[in-house]
């Protein structure tokens, strides 16, 4: 593991200066310029750009730390270079380097004292999903468990506090071939649910379909439940529902979607948010150029608006909305309890094409957790 607390400026890695917020943004998500520049972006409410900072590689997930100061910006995997950014300067200020034999996964949680980082990891020699815990000031890693499986890639606290949720996509890679899937035939995904403090694995649910990798997924309110969101491996004619709902158990639970509907999903799921306040869920299916809208307490499918190339979807508890980007610049925002588009609210920064997540600034609290080990 190599740390760096210089000045990611001072170490030569950014391309251009940074624009500083005038105003706090509410939402922030990796980019991609036409030219080819990947970028932090925040925007405010109104969506206009309040933040936009170089990156050296193409990003994936970008954290709030708990502080509400700095944004953790994880790579897109095989990356293996993580950067921390002044959310009020919009300057990166630390480097992180995953250690040799492994690379980030794209995905990563504070603990709510803001105290220790989780991070799903490859150990790509053996193949086996790791999830690192760093003291989050000084970014070295502390400790580290097993995800419970292949490929871990996003995690999430569940209700307690103390359970962490891994999506294990069950699918092996590697940097010499970093977009290569090596274990098609022979994939087990699973999501995990994890001990935080002890690394000890509690319960585990595997998918019905060996080939439906779980990747994404968000918490349910007030249960140690959560929503999974899969990317299908197999035959493009199967017929494989793409979101489940963990109740506990080893069990996933479907989310009921008529067939027709479900098959116009193209097998693929970018990114789920649940709205703590209701339950109802938005996915992202960029496939199919698709926003559904789901009650995932009630496991059942609502509707969808057409978005071409959407990919990223967070939760603005500030105004009741989901806001999803898409890799056409756009970025709408939608009603958490009824899913009516606020169409006065619809943006388009032409100049852009966003990454697969968003995040609010102004995040729910996360669950408590005090201590390590």
């Amino acid at each position: 593991m190599s740390i760096s607390r210089r000045t990611v400026l001072a170490g030569g890695i950014a391309l251009a200066l940074p624009v500083r917020a005038a105003a706090r943004p509410s939402i922030v998500g990796a980019a991609t310029t036409k030219s080819g520049e990947h970028l932090v972006v925040g925007l405010d409410a109104a969506g206009r750009i309040q933040l936009r900072t170089p990156l050296p590689g193409r990003a994936h997930e970008v954290v709030l730390a708990p502080d509400g100061r700095t944004l953790f910006v994880a790579p897109r995997r095989p990356g293996t270079v993580a950067l921390v950014i002044d959310l009020d300067t919009g300057r990166a200020q630390y480097r992180c380097e995953a250690g040799a034999g492994r690379h980030f996964y794209g995905h990563v949680v504070y603990s709510s004292d803001g105290k220790h980082l989780f991070a799903t990891e490859n150990d790509y020699a053996s193949g086996r999903g790791v999830v690192t815990v760093r003291d989050a000031a000084s970014l070295r890693v502390e400790a580290e468990f097993d995800s419970g499986g292949i490929g871990p890639h996003q995690l999430a606290w569940l209700a307690d506090g103390r359970t962490l949720a891994v999506a294990n996509g069950g699918i092996r890679t590697h940097p010499r071939a970093p977009r290569q899937k090596l274990n098609l035939a022979t994939m087990r995904p699973n999501l995990s649910l994890v001990d935080a403090a002890s690394g000890r694995l509690v319960d585990q649910a595997v998918a019905e379909h060996r080939q439906a990798s779980i990747r994404h997924l968000a918490p349910l309110p007030g249960r140690n439940e959560a929503v999974a969101a899969m990317q299908y491996e197999g035959h493009p004619a199967d017929d494989v529902p793409l979101l489940a709902v963990y109740r506990g158990d080893g069990a996933l639970e479907p989310l009921s979607i008529p067939l027709e509907e479900q098959r116009g999903l193209k097998q693929y799921v970018a990114s789920v948010a649940v709205d703590q306040a209701t339950g109802h869920a938005a996915a992202t299916c960029p496939r199919a150029g698709l926003v559904t809208f789901w009650d995932a307490g009630a496991a059942r499918y609502v509707g969808k608006h057409r978005i071409g190339d959407c990919g990223g979807v967070a939760v603005d508890a500030g105004s009741s909305e989901f806001v999803v980007s898409s890799g056409r610049g756009r970025i709408m925002r939608f009603d958490t309890r009824t899913f009516a588009l606020a169409a006065s609210k619809t943006m388009r920064h032409a100049d852009l094409k966003w990454d697969n997540h968003l995040a609010a600034v102004a995040a729910p609290s996360m669950p408590k957790l005090d201590t390590w080990g």
